[in-house]
């Protein structure tokens, strides 16, 4: 019995030493809000490291979803994947986060046979915009263009005081706002209602919006702000109405559409535009082009 429970020991004591025992040091240096900048240095004995952002409980989901058919092994296989690899001191600043959010940065070390170390898991949120005032948001109508062949646009601009910590953004045409489907109470709920797998659902700043549009149709702009409190603000909207189709800016001579793309809120890829969707023109020039859809 004292010789199974020293070999079952043993072979706690390998499996927790299994790990590399080399580690990262690093210093968060600064955080905006739109910003996070931190500051990697090696311990002796590190091969090198891999670091990659992810928002708060997020990555154990991106793993079980991508691991299986990427060939991910562990976590720290997906973070030297999708992360940047360095094997000395290095300063790395994320620009273009989402403020008043909470990230988590993954840090994997491993030594000069290839193990890895622990995870270090590097918590940060960025700083909140907005203030404890009325979150008051501004509409202005911008162009209209587009062709036949590959769909009109309409840019709409939404501008937040300052005050206004988030906002959410909408075009509706008039005649589907004044059906039953939608309605003001309707409206404001859907605004108002999370949803944490639409990247695009929280504006920050102004947006200038590019939305998929009909020409000589009538259509109304939303929007709603919220403040640093949480509180939602008044509902900006403004009235509008496309141009014919004669005389507006079309794609410019020679930009050939190379191929369009429909992703719903969640970042999957779909056939075709359904409710409100991101569609995404790829040119024959290299450029590309996104525009909000409401289908």
């Amino acid at each position: 019995m004292m010789k199974q429970c020293l070999l079952l020991l043993a072979a706690l004591l390998t499996s927790v030493c299994m790990n590399a025992q080399v580690s990262v040091d690093y210093t968060v240096d600064e955080v905006g809000t739109d910003y996070i900048t931190i500051t990697f240095t090696p311990e002796a004995g590190a091969a090198g490291y891999a670091f990659c952002l992810f928002e708060a409980g997020t990555a154990e989901q991106q793993f079980a979803m991508f691991g299986p058919w990427m060939g991910f092994q562990t976590m720290g296989d997906m973070v030297k994947a999708w992360g940047i690899t360095k094997t000395e001191a290095y300063q790395y600043t994320w620009t273009g986060q989402n403020p008043g959010t909470a990230y988590e940065i993954y840090v994997q070390c491993w030594d000069d046979n290839g193990t890895d170390a622990d995870m270090i898991i590097i918590p940060v949120t960025t700083a909140n915009m907005g203030g404890s005032g009325e979150a008051v948001m501004t509409i202005e109508i911008g162009e209209f263009g587009g062709n036949e062949e590959y769909g009109y646009y309409q840019f709409v601009t939404y501008i937040p005081n300052e005050h206004v910590a988030l906002h959410r953004d909408i075009i509706i045409e008039k005649t589907a706002y004044e059906s039953e489907e939608w309605g003001l109470e309707n409206l404001l709920n859907y605004l108002k209602a999370d949803q944490p797998y639409n990247p695009w659902w929280n504006q920050y700043g102004v947006d200038e919006a590019q939305w998929n549009a009909k020409p000589s149709t009538a259509y109304i702009a939303f929007s709603i702000g919220q403040n640093a409190e949480g509180e939602w603000g008044p509902l900006a909207m403004e009235e509008f109405q496309t141009p014919g189709t004669t005389g507006i800016n079309e794609v410019a001579e020679g930009k050939q559409v190379a191929g369009v793309r429909y992703f719903n809120m969640a970042g999957q890829e779909m056939q075709e535009a359904n409710g409100l969707t991101i569609v995404v023109t790829s040119y024959t020039d290299g450029t590309t082009s996104t525009a909000k859809v409401m289908k």
